[in-house]
């Protein structure tokens, strides 16, 4: 029997979003997803603003990274 679970890789460790019932040991293949960046790109980072925009200059530091969108 195959069975999917969602998980994350973190510092060497798999987390698993749920316990697999009924399966007290098994081989498991992992496979890696491709990850999109986390950061603003650079050219935002850099971006020096306009004086009449001083205000949101003034919270770069304070950005969240961009959200990716779930399919």
């Amino acid at each position: 029997m195959l069975k999917t679970i969602q998980g994350t890789y973190k510092n060497g460790k798999i987390e698993l979003d749920e316990i697999p019932q009924g399966i007290t040991e098994s081989q498991v293949f992992v496979t890696f997803l491709e990850t999109k960046t986390t950061t603003w790109p650079k050219t935002i980072m850099e971006y020096q603003g306009v004086e009449e925009n001083i205000i949101f200059e003034s919270y770069r530091d304070e950005l969240l990274p961009p959200k990716e969108i779930e399919l």
